[in-house]
């Protein structure tokens, strides 16, 4: 998948990890997409944070995962819609970070993040935004 360029770091990215929409209700999301879909719910956490909890259910069907994300408040979420980023799978994230900060990209933290409770033994990820204002994430499974 690498463009070729030496260096690049673009044969770190393996692919698409996931997609992140934003809920107002996750057990009525959850419902419809097991149910309806016939999705897998394979992961659910919560992420405490000062304005309350953040809840977050990993489910697939096949190849396709989606992140299923409900804020405390409603605010807090995209403006214009529902769809939260797109994250892309990869397998070091340091190494695709300082590759995509030389061409420019200006990610919204300063190193990845890590989160524990996601997945067996966690995931580090970081964000930034696309040429549209899309936000897009890089996702590396620990």
């Amino acid at each position: 998948m690498g463009c070729g360029k030496n260096g690049c770091g673009c044969d770190e990215v393996m692919g698409l990890a996931h997609i992140g929409v934003f809920v107002d209700d996750i057990e009525v999301s959850k419902v419809f997409y097991m149910d309806v879909l016939c999705f897998e719910c394979f992961d659910e956490s919560v992420v405490e944070t000062d304005d309350g909890e953040i809840r977050i259910a990993f489910i697939r069907l096949g190849t396709c995962v989606i992140e299923l994300v409900q804020f405390p408040d409603k605010k807090k979420r995209a403006v214009d819609s529902v769809i939260a980023h797109i994250a892309l799978n990869v397998k070091d994230i340091e190494i695709v970070q300082v590759c995509l900060e030389k061409k420019g990209v200006k990610f919204e933290t300063e190193k990845p993040i890590e989160l524990s409770m996601i997945f067996d033994k966690g995931v580090k990820y970081i964000m930034f935004e696309g040429p549209d204002g899309e936000v897009l994430e890089l996702n590396e499974t620990l």
